[in-house]
C-alpha cells in the first residue's frame, strides 16, 4: 500500500494499494475508507511505488506497479520470461496506464525521486590531480613494473584506445601480479574495463574517469595470455589489448613492461 496526498478536486488523502488475486491497483480514501477508482495490471501485481513515497510529502503524480507475471505478454526469451512494470498517473480522478514495460528479476520495491534533488550532486569523473591512490599514475611516462619477491606490480593506465603498458614479460608461475590501472579520461561516462585471462582468481576492473583500481592477477601456467577492456570506450575499442608472457617458476626472463610503439615503460626495482 501507498498513500498519497490528494489530486486536486479531492478532499482526504488518498491510498493506493495493489492486489494480487485480481491484478488491480485500488485507489480509496483515508477518511472514509471508500474505493474510488480501481484499474487493472498484467498480471499478478506485487509491490508498488509512488515516487518519494517514503517522504513525508508523495509527489502524488504516478505510480508504478511491479508486477510478477507475464505470460503472453512479451516475446519468450527462455526458461523464465521477463516480468512487467506498469506506470499509471493518478493526478486526476481516473487512473490512467502510461508506459508498459518489461523489466528484469522478481520486483519486490522500489524508489525514485526527482532528477533535480540529484542532478547537481552527482560526480562525472574524479580529477587525476586529487587521485592519492598510491599506485596512480598520472601519464603514460609514469607506468613502470617492479617486483618485490613474488609480487608484480604494474602501474599501468588506459586511454581512448590503448593499454600502457600493454605487453609484460617476466611474469613466472608462482608470481601474484597486481594490475594498478589508472583511467586517464578526464570526460564524461568514458570508464575503461580490464580484464586478463589466465588466472587462478578470474575478474575484472572497472575504472571510471580519474580512478585507479587495482586487479590481482594470478597466472595458472605458463604461456602467454592476452588482457583486454571489458567496456566498449570508442571506434576503437578492440584496440584496448595487451599480452602477458608467463614463464616457469625460476626461469631467467627479465621483467619487461612496453606499450605498442613506445619506449619500455620504466623498471623500478626489479629485484627478488
Amino acid at each position: 500500500m501507498k498513500a498519497v496526498t490528494s489530486p486536486s478536486g479531492t478532499s482526504g488523502a488518498l491510498a493506493y494499494t495493489s492486489v494480487f488475486i485480481s491484478s488491480e491497483i485500488v485507489k480509496w480514501c483515508f477518511s472514509d475508507f471508500k474505493v474510488v477508482d480501481r484499474v487493472p495490471t498484467y498480471y499478478s501485481i506485487g509491490h508498488l511505488m509512488v515516487p518519494g513515497g517514503d517522504t513525508k510529502k508523495p509527489y502524488g503524480k504516478y505510480v508504478l506497479a511491479l508486477n510478477k507475471i507475464t505470460k503472453d505478454r512479451y516475446l519468450p526469451t527462455g526458461p523464465e520470461l521477463a516480468q512487467s512494470a506498469q506506470l499509471y498517473d493518478i493526478s486526476g480522478a481516473k487512473m490512467k496506464l502510461l508506459l508498459d514495460f518489461p523489466t528484469i528479476g522478481e520486483p519486490h520495491y522500489a524508489q525514485a525521486i526527482d532528477a533535480k534533488l540529484i542532478r547537481d550532486k552527482q560526480t562525472k569523473f574524479y580529477k587525476l590531480t586529487e587521485n592519492q591512490h598510491p599506485w596512480v599514475a598520472r601519464s603514460e611516462s609514469e607506468t613502470g613494473i617492479t617486483r618485490k619477491g613474488k609480487v608484480v606490480h604494474v602501474k599501468m593506465t588506459a586511454i581512448r584506445s590503448h593499454f600502457a603498458p600493454d605487453n609484460i614479460e617476466g611474469v613466472q608461475v608462482g608470481d601474484t601480479v597486481l594490475f594498478h590501472v589508472t583511467n586517464l579520461e578526464q570526460d564524461w561516462d568514458v570508464p575503461h574495463g580490464f580484464a586478463a585471462m589466465g588466472s587462478w582468481s578470474d575478474a575484472e576492473l572497472l575504472v571510471m574517469p580519474g580512478q585507479t583500481r587495482t586487479l590481482r592477477w594470478v597466472p595458472k601456467f605458463a604461456g602467454v595470455y592476452p588482457s583486454y577492456c571489458t567496456d566498449f570506450c570508442s571506434a576503437l575499442h578492440q584496440e584496448m589489448q595487451g599480452y602477458i608472457r608467463v614463464a616457469a617458476a625460476g626461469t631467467a626472463v627479465a621483467l619487461k613492461a612496453e606499450a605498442k610503439s613506445k619506449a619500455p615503460a620504466h623498471d623500478e626495482h626489479n629485484h627478488r
